[in-house]
């Protein structure tokens, strides 16, 4: 073979060993590509799919909740924040790799409820009253949109962790699709009613971004300590341990401290010397108090821990513990904004929890203000479909910034227990939140 040859062969092979290189490369950018593609597909499907279980939540919360306000501007919230669930559910649907006859019952439900939502939204923008066939309307559609709820929750209850839309979208079956299937057979009524966890009246609210309810000098982290031990002397304390400081919604000394029979994490605030949280664990005991017995435990503790005036305003029972909101009541009105949250083990008769951010941010003394209304002028504005249980006084958070001496209505509607909250001046129906039933408990919203 002579050199011409030779180097023929050789420029061939080189050219061949790189077009063999290429396309291999150009087959795992291309495997890579679509991997990607696929995992963005996924997520795509996915957050529509969680978005959509979303969507029909809201809209049947607010649509219990049209049954119980009565006030224009609460109408017109309600309606609004059901129209754009309405039209955010119709996009997520869309995003979904369904075919439309598949979930048409559904479609059609989320079209109806948003068309006449809208309608309504019309009839309180021109200040004219629901009439008696459109309440029966709003009863039927938050009838269909509780059983719509059920169904699609159990739906997604009985996925597995690692579900996979994309494995369920295979039509080698006709116009069939696991997913598909899935999603068509939400359309019997479902009787199972859920069960659940707490929360109470505005157990989250936090109306003062300045620190109010804490008195106006500070602590080293010595003193803190000294200050844990005589303040839990009650609870036989056998050590104090110094973990760290925490520069976070207040300055915080931690400590761990054991006692007689368990162990907890203790934070006191450096200005004011504060005990602002107590997380428990590790106690054992072979007791069962009843919830009663629970409450009186959580306000005597609350007073040893010098948060002044607090009574249960909330409580609720999960697995063992008993949860206990407790509020400032003084001359016969709720504080709310000061809220304390505590919660005790049922076996160990022990406080396993405290939280009092609302009460060291809020809490200041606060002058009254007579109403101008009487409880019976203020119910007359409620919806004719609820029945009153009881009704007090309160101060309340307000939704955007502040605080409103409002008269506090607990309300029932079939099977639903209602707060309405009804401002003692205007006589403006400034909150509602309902009981909502969870797989941890009962959750106010």
């Amino acid at each position: 073979m002579n050199s011409k040859d030779k180097s023929i062969i050789i420029t061939i092979s080189v050219v061949l060993g790189t077009t063999l290189l290429a396309t291999f490369i150009a087959l795992i950018v291309f495997i890579c590509t679509t991997k990607t593609y696929s995992t963005q597909l996924e997520n795509l499907y996915k957050r529509s799919f969680y978005e959509l279980s979303t969507n029909i939540n809201d809209i049947e919360l607010d649509m219990s909740k049209l049954v119980a306000v009565n006030d224009t501007g609460s109408k017109r919230e309600v309606l609004t924040n059901i129209y754009n669930s309405c039209q955010t559910a119709n996009t997520n649907i869309s995003n979904l790799p369904i075919q439309s006859n598949k979930i048409d019952k559904v479609n059609k439900f989320i079209n109806v409820l948003g068309g006449y939502s809208y309608s309504l939204l019309t009839k309180t923008n021109n200040n004219t009253e629901f009439s008696s066939e459109d309440y029966d309307n709003i009863y039927d559609l938050h009838a269909r949109s509780l059983e719509l709820l059920y169904e699609f929750n159990e739906y997604i209850s009985n996925l597995k962790i690692d579900y996979s839309i994309l494995k369920d979208i295979d039509y080698s079956d006709g116009d069939n699709s696991k997913f598909d299937g899935g999603l068509g057979a939400i359309n019997s009524s479902s009787t199972e009613v859920p069960t659940l966890i707490y929360d109470g009246p505005f157990s989250e609210s936090v109306t003062n971004k300045t620190i109010k309810g804490l008195e106006d000098f500070e602590i080293d982290a010595e003193e803190a300590k000294e200050y844990v031990i005589q303040t839990l002397n009650f609870l036989n304390v056998t050590s104090v341990e110094y973990v760290n400081e925490t520069d976070g919604k207040f300055y915080t000394y931690n400590f761990n401290v054991k006692t007689a029979n368990q162990s907890l994490y203790v934070q006191v605030t450096k200005r004011g010397s504060k005990i602002v949280n107590i997380t428990g664990f590790g106690a054992k005991g072979d007791k069962d108090l009843s919830e009663s017995e629970c409450i009186t435990l959580a306000e005597n503790f609350g007073t040893l821990l010098d948060y002044e005036n607090l009574k249960c305003v909330w409580s609720a029972t999960n697995g063992n513990v008993c949860y206990v909101n407790l509020a400032p009541i003084v001359n016969g009105v709720i504080y709310y904004p000061d809220l304390v949250k505590v919660k005790v083990d049922k076996v160990t008769g022990a406080v396993v929890g405290l939280e009092g951010t609302n009460y060291c941010y809020n809490h200041v003394s606060r002058n009254h203000i007579a109403p101008k209304l009487t409880f019976e002028t203020a119910q007359s504005k409620l919806s004719k479909a609820l029945t009153v249980k009881e009704r007090n006084l309160s101060l309340i958070p307000n939704k955007y910034v502040g605080e409103t001496f409002a008269y506090e209505f607990v309300c029932s509607w079939k099977d639903y227990t209602y707060y309405v909250y009804i401002d003692i001046e205007t006589g403006e129906e400034v909150n509602i939140l309902r009981i909502v039933k969870t797989t941890s408990g009962d959750l106010i919203v």
